[in-house]
């Protein structure tokens, strides 16, 4: 049993995210947040991971079986993509409701990284979790927030 929940995490869990995506974003602001979404999501996860994996060694995936790619969960880029999707289309316009917003999300992250860490795809250094780990998803979220705010004309929108 815990063999499946480790081989079926992930995708579980981009299928039930990319189905949020097409239930909440409208089809002709999807290409804007997809973007975004690559961008900030796949990139970003695929940079982080470069250098807190590959470079700091401070963290890594682990049972990856079919999804081992250059080092790293295949899906894991794909996962941060419609989750970051997901975070900027309901992102508050208002900035005292858009700070608490990004505060939840980078403990919504950490505690998916403790989810992922327990299915036993994910594991750290034992100082990195909680306190460095949160600050990571808070910068992360913040960029992402401040980023899309600055640039996008969805933001501009509300």
């Amino acid at each position: 049993m815990d063999k499946i929940i480790t081989l079926l995490f992930y995708p579980v869990f981009l299928v039930m995210t990319f189905c949020l995506t097409l239930i909440f974003i409208p089809k002709n602001k999807y290409k804007e947040y997809f973007i975004y979404g690559i961008l900030i999501g796949g990139l970003g996860d695929i940079i982080a991971v470069g250098l807190l994996q590959n470079i700091l060694g401070i963290m890594w995936f682990k049972n990856l079986s079919i999804f081992y790619v250059l080092k790293m969960m295949a899906l894991s880029p794909l996962c941060w993509t419609v989750t970051v999707m997901v975070f900027l289309y309901f992102l508050p316009a208002k900035k005292s409701f858009r700070y608490p917003y990004i505060l939840t999300w980078a403990s919504i992250s950490l505690g998916y990284g403790y989810i992922v860490h327990n299915v036993g795809l994910f594991d750290f250094v034992n100082w990195f979790y909680p306190l460095p780990g949160y600050f990571i998803f808070l910068c992360w979220w913040g960029f992402a927030s401040w980023l899309f705010r600055n640039t996008s004309p969805l933001a501009k929108e509300e």
